[in-house]
């Protein structure tokens, strides 16, 4: 999974700068414009790296200040492809105008749009009067590779509707705004959890829309739900799979079939609590392995040690001490 991070700012609204920030956020995205604001200065920064799939199916991390951005008909009439684009907004708050519908987003909503229309972006207050910082995470799929997803063939796409965060499609928003920060600190993982991408966003495209998931989508979705979980509850030894599936209304046969074809709950789960010993290991120099291993949900000191050489390689006293020389 690539990285590339490209950032402008400007003392003066309009600059070279700008313009070139405009020319990016073109080829990032779609053809648009940038407005900025009449007296302030502006900055804007966006990382982006490709999920699975098509180069075109991609998540960006988007951040700026004192501008708004606008699709017109003339943009529209100039792109040969169309894209649907879900917007999750974590920091400011913005609204998205489409199809003659506002949603307004802040603290982690997230908002759909089709690039095959026009739609244009403004700050919370809808003036410059509010302008401030914001930060968003989006995700863009292609409309084509989207409706070969079961049941969105024929979808009319819910754009222009605030899915708030604390929604059933606000698990999903919450995935990718966690893999867009894994992007950066742990790529490989990030390329690993990218497998369950396009599933997700097609299930909140339906939940969305009012309807139902089914098939894989549902089970992407349902596999996302437990994780959400586990990354609450890992750290408890007494964590049982009847625990997880109750929490997640699912049945302990529908569990462990949604971890089929990849990684398995028990994997997933061991994984959580290797990673979390390995930072307990170099934050705590002074802590015994027992301690470790208790304090990552192990219910045993063996236990501990079988899983965290299974998942490194390692025993627990030869990371610390890797970790002490510097070699890994």
């Amino acid at each position: 999974m690539a990285i590339e991070t490209y950032e402008f700012s400007s003392p003066t609204p309009r600059s070279a700068a700008r313009d070139e920030w405009e020319a990016l956020m073109s080829q990032t995205y779609v053809p648009l414009a940038v407005d900025t604001h009449p007296e302030a200065p502006f900055y804007g920064r966006v990382t982006t790296g490709s999920l699975t799939g098509p180069d075109d199916f991609s998540l960006t991390a988007l951040a700026g200040s004192n501008q708004a951005f606008r699709r017109s008909k003339g943009h529209v009439a100039r792109s040969s492809d169309g894209y649907l684009l879900a917007s999750i907004h974590t920091k400011g708050g913005a609204c998205l105008h489409q199809h003659g519908r506002s949603a307004p987003v802040s603290g982690g909503d997230m908002v759909f749009y089709d690039t095959t229309v026009p739609y244009h972006w403004t700050n919370g207050s809808g003036d410059w009067s509010d302008s401030r910082d914001f930060e968003q995470v989006v995700v863009q799929v292609p409309i084509s590779l989207l409706r070969d997803q079961p049941g969105l063939e024929q979808l009319e796409l819910p754009t222009a509707v605030t899915v708030p965060a604390d929604s059933a499609a606000g698990v999903v928003a919450g995935f990718f705004r966690k893999l867009a920060r894994f992007q950066h600190e742990a790529p490989a993982e990030a390329e690993v959890l990218a497998g369950s991408a396009l599933g997700l966003i097609g299930s909140a495209v339906l939940l969305a829309a009012g309807e139902r998931p089914t098939d894989s989508p549902a089970e992407a979705l349902s596999r996302e739900h437990v994780m959400v979980y586990l990354r609450k509850r890992f750290i408890d030894p007494e964590l049982s799979v009847d625990e997880v599936a109750a929490a997640c209304h699912i049945s302990r046969r529908t569990l462990f079939r949604i971890f089929d074809g990849g990684e398995s709950f028990n994997a997933s789960l061991r994984k959580l609590r290797v990673r979390h010993a390995q930072s307990l290991l170099i934050s705590s120099n002074s802590h015994p392995s027992g301690a470790i291993a208790f304090g990552s949900g192990f219910a045993s000191e063996r236990h501990f040690y079988r899983a965290f050489h299974r998942e490194t390689g390692m025993t627990p006293g030869e990371y610390r001490q890797s970790r002490r020389s510097g070699i890994c």
